[in-house]
């Protein structure tokens, strides 16, 4: 019941100033600096957990600086890499044993790159990702946290009910379905937040980590915050264009 609900305040606290964070960069026209600082911040924590570690990883890294200037602009090109991404992460997913960091870095450059893209092509599409992310995120939390309930996957994310995935699911595509998207489309979005959020819980057990960093209390990492975001982008990425 909700009177059972223990509110984590650091994680309260966070989760506040990340939304004051973008709200003010919503107003004051900072989308690309704070993408960088939001790229630059991944990017390290892919090296702090050693997914980053070899001479093929800088050299991928050093082609996703050089080709980004041609890449940010050129939809049909993001939508190629999209249809690459998706390949890289059904690979992944039937085949760990292979590649599987080297993989799972190529696939968050892609993703960066359609942050980006979209920034510049229809920056409210950006806000409205991060919006709605951090509404599931919040909803799931909450109600698994009050409700609690059979737990769905445990063996890849131990905290996820049941009760917090179905009503987040529920809510987060009525909220969709009202901001004009189709009824179909809200429940794929809203679905895709979860298994954004259950894919990177995914890669984190098979690498034996439980946050890709602690830089933000009760939250993890850049990388943590940003894992249901991860399909739900490249999805409005295509759909939009």
């Amino acid at each position: 019941m909700i009177e059972n609900l223990v509110i984590d305040k650091g994680r309260l606290f966070v989760g506040f100033l990340i939304v004051l964070f973008f709200v003010l960069s919503y107003l004051i026209l900072l989308d690309n600096l704070i993408l960088l600082i939001i790229s630059i911040f991944v990017i390290f924590e892919l090296h702090k957990c050693k997914f980053i570690n070899s001479i093929f990883d800088y050299i991928i890294f050093t082609l996703f600086i050089l080709i980004f200037p041609f890449v940010i602009n050129k939809s049909e090109i993001i939508n190629i890499l999209n249809i690459f991404f998706t390949l890289l992460v059904l690979i992944i997913i039937f085949f760990p044993n292979y590649f599987l960091k080297n993989f799972f870095v190529i696939t968050v450059y892609i993703f960066l790159y359609n942050f980006f893209s979209i920034s510049n092509f229809d920056r409210d599409l950006m806000y409205f990702t991060i919006f709605i992310a951090f509404f599931n995120d919040t909803i799931a939390y909450i109600f698994g946290k009050s409700l609690k309930g059979p737990l769905i996957v445990p063996k890849v994310s131990p905290n996820k009910t049941w009760t917090g995935t179905m009503i987040s699911f529920i809510l987060t595509a009525l909220l969709i379905f009202k901001l004009e998207f189709s009824i179909f489309i809200s429940c794929l979005l809203s679905i895709s937040l979860f298994c954004g959020d259950i894919f990177f819980s995914y890669i984190k057990r098979k690498n034996n980590l439980k946050d890709f960093s602690n830089f933000l209390r009760g939250h993890g990492g850049f990388l943590d915050r940003i894992d249901s975001m991860y399909f739900f982008l490249i999805i409005v990425s295509f759909i939009s264009r």
